[in-house]
Order: structure tokens, then sequence, then C-alpha cells
């Protein structure tokens, strides 16, 4: 099972006017250049590989869901490779399902959860040359993450988690619900817990829950409309790399990013800085130590925007005239949106 998180939703009243903001083109606009024209990605998952690689994986609606889009019916997943000149649809071992996490450890090592229409969940790879099946879980183990590197796959769910170690799977209880995870090495390991605000990290041999509660917000800032939540702050997504690991959240309606320092832990309020980030895209690291966020300028997060925070902790906000639901970069190499602006929808390339 694939597990996809509903943000909390705000009726505000008036408009907020962009100076610049151009009108889409049908491919595009002066930001963003469509690039594959696939509907089917659109909800989709663009993962960048190389500087001159990348894959988009959605899913499109078949049988009688085709032409009744709120009938009940299966979807057909589908994978698009890009080789640095064009986008072609490559074939998935899987016929049925949705698209779920996905990450890529190099070119030739990328994978892929696929959600099938029993609740089950297959894990895909890619070696270099096609997909194939490396496992499949019943529908009652209820994965909803996947992180890899080094050589190592995790498949997290419900207190429980597969690992693969490049030459056997084996199955182990883990003390959290798993959300979301990203890998810097086979023993370095970080997981965000979907029922409360924490943190968790595999050193090699155990998994174990990482002490942030003291720079977690206790309340959303004074700006924020929504009404107080007794449930306090939420994560969302989470990026681990080289310059350090990078968690979203929200509080309220009010995103904040949390992130480690030379002296702990600390969280930084982007309300401003990114607007909301409700399709908890993970932060992406652009190579030289910033990241880039997929954020918005609208109170329900819809129109999308392209934050970028660098190295040194400045901040720009660029919206995109459309809703993107990923991003993603390889360092050198062009900056990758799955989305729709205008009526033109599929993979985009940043024009900035």
């Amino acid at each position: 099972m694939l597990l996809k998180r509903v943000g909390v939703v705000v009726v505000a009243f008036g408009a907020v006017v962009w100076v610049g903001a151009e009108a889409p083109w049908d491919d595009g606009n002066d930001r963003w250049k469509l690039v594959a024209d696939e509907g089917s990605v659109v909800f989709g998952e663009v993962v960048a590989t190389g500087e001159r690689e990348a894959w988009a994986f959605g899913w499109e609606k078949v049988g009688i869901k085709a032409w009744m889009p709120m009938a009940d019916g299966p979807n057909r997943p589908t994978a698009f490779h890009w080789d640095g000149k064009d986008w072609a649809e490559q074939e998935l071992p899987v016929e049925r399902g949705e698209i779920g996490s996905v990450v890529a450890v190099s070119p030739s090592d990328v994978w892929a959860l696929a959600g099938t229409d029993d609740g089950g969940t297959s894990a895909l790879h890619w070696d270099g040359g096609a997909w194939t099946v490396a496992r499949t879980f019943p529908a009652d183990e209820g994965f909803f993450t996947l992180a890899a590197a080094g050589g190592d796959v995790w498949l997290l769910g419900d207190h429980t988690a597969w690992h693969y170690d490049g030459a056997a799977w084996s199955q182990r209880e883990i003390p959290f619900d798993a959300f979301r995870a990203s890998a810097r090495a086979a023993d370095d390991v970080w997981a965000i817990d979907i029922t409360a605000a924490a943190v968790h990290r595999f050193d090699g041999k155990d998994w174990a829950a990482v002490d942030v509660a003291d720079a977690l917000p206790t309340e959303p800032p004074p700006a924020d409309d929504a009404p107080p939540s007794p449930e306090g702050p939420r994560l969302d997504s989470i990026t681990a790399d080289a310059s350090g690991v990078w968690i979203t959240g929200e509080i309220g309606v009010s995103p904040f990013l949390l992130f480690q320092t030379d002296t702990g832990w600390r969280s930084e309020d982007i309300s401003e800085k990114s607007g909301r980030m409700t399709h908890s895209e993970h932060p992406v690291a652009d190579g030289v130590g910033g990241h880039w966020f997929l954020g918005s300028t609208d109170v329900n997060g819809y129109d999308s925007a392209l934050a970028h925070r660098d190295a040194k902790g400045g901040w720009t906000k660029v919206p995109s005239g459309g809703e993107l639901s990923s991003l993603s970069v390889f360092p050198g190499g062009p900056l990758f949106a799955t989305g729709a602006i205008g009526g033109a929808g599929g993979v985009f390339r940043s024009l900035r």
C-alpha cells in the first residue's frame, strides 16, 4: 500500500497579485518549458540520475476508469526515460497500480515502489538495461517509503521493514511508523514518523530515535490564519545528503525547516520564504550546499513556487505559474519538475 498525505485546506478571501507573472504558453511559460508532453506524470515523480539522464514516473487510467474517471478501476503505471536528448516511454514489469516512492543511487541503480490494485507493493529495480521486480510484498505489509544508498535498500512501513543488503532480503521490526526516508550510506539512514514529529536513524546496526524535540516549533507564527491544532507540529519530508539532514514540516498551515547545525538541531519558519509545501516534496540538493523546495504562493499550497535556500541560508522564491508535483536535479544538469502549467502537463525544465 502506498500512502499520500492530505494537507490542511484553508479558505481565504481575496487574492495576491504577483507582479511580473506571465500568462502560460502552450508549452509552459517564461520560467518552465514542457519537455515531455506526458499527462500520466502530471502528479507523478521525476528523478534526475545524471547530468544528462533522468526518469519520470506516473500512472494512467485504464478500462472503464479511462472514460469515467470517478468509476472504480485500475491504473497502469508509466515510466519515461531521458537520455540527454529525448524522453521515451520504458516498459515496466507490472501492468497495474501506481508508482510511489522512487530513489536513484546511480544511473544504473534506480528503485521504485509500485502499489498494486489489491493493496500490495512491488519493489522495482532498474539495472541500466531493464526494469525487474526485485520483490513483491502482500497488502498486509503496508510499505510506504523507500531509501537506498551504498548497495543497501530499505522498504519502511508501520513498525516493520524489509532490508536488502545487496545479496539478500531480510525482514525486521522498527520502533516507529515510517512516512519518509533518506539514506547517505548503508550505515546512515534517516526516517521520519507519520504518527508523531519524530526522527529516527539507522547506524548500520540498529534504528534509534533522534532527539529533535527542543528544536520543533510549539505554535504557529502570529500570521497563521489556521485555527490552533491540538496535534502540534508534523514532519512531511526528509533529505539526508553531504550538507546535512533537512526536514520539512508544518504547524497549523505554516511550514518550517528542521536541520542540524554545529550546535544541534534548529528550526526555521519558512512561511514567507517558501510558502506551503503540501505535496510533501523533499528538499532537493543543488550540489553546492543549497536546496530547492517546491513551495507555493497561496495559503492552500496549490499555486506552486520554486524556492531556493543557498548554503548561507539566503532564500529566493519565484512563482511557477502552475501546479508542480515534484522536483529533481543532478549537479551540473537541468532542474526538472512534473506538473501542469496552463494547458500543458508532463515534465518541465527550468529556464532559470
